[in-house]
């Protein structure tokens, strides 16, 4: 379960338009899903692969708070920068 910070709540992630028929939401993600997706775009930019044990890794990020998600997707950051 993702515990959001008061001040530091995360930031809508809307679900496109042809993909919310086919998943069965018609709101934005919850923040722990909103977080999955952040983390492996951010991990995709800074070219690391996702192997299938690091998938339970960064569902278990995904589950803390934004700040500290925003903070790791901070440091794949830099590796997409060197």
């Amino acid at each position: 379960m993702s515990v959001d910070h008061p001040l530091f709540p995360t930031p809508p992630l809307p679900i496109s338009a042809c993909l919310s028929p086919g998943l069965g939401v018609e709101e934005d993600l919850p923040a722990t899903q909103a977080h999955q997706v952040m983390l492996h775009c951010a991990l995709d930019a800074a070219c690391v692969p996702v192997r299938l044990t690091d998938i339970r890794a960064v569902a278990r990020i995904a589950e803390l708070d934004y700040q500290t998600v925003n903070a790791v997707i901070g440091w794949l950051r830099t590796l997409s920068e060197r």
